[in-house]
């Protein structure tokens, strides 16, 4: 079974939430006439969902590379030198 990986599930999280929040409470500001207020917090929000994005991706792959470095480090231990 393949794994989401884990920048794509937390971001998927945070858009939810995100968007549940905004319509909960953003609409009451769309009524009652800040809708400046209602743009900018939105924008803010997506701001912050797009830089956990990349820094978690970032964060993946390098683990990823460290992995793999032990891993062939690992195998170059095992292997007899001649």
């Amino acid at each position: 079974m393949n794994r989401i990986p884990k920048y794509k599930l937390m971001t998927g999280l945070l858009t939810i939430y995100a968007l549940f929040m905004t319509l909960y409470f953003g609409l009451d500001l769309l009524r009652s006439g800040h809708a400046l207020r209602f743009w900018l917090t939105l924008g803010g929000e997506a701001l912050c969902i797009t830089l956990t994005f990349f820094a978690l991706r970032r964060r993946d792959r390098l683990k990823q590379e460290r992995l793999a470095e032990e891993a062939r480090l690992a195998d170059e231990q095992k292997q007899p030198e001649s």
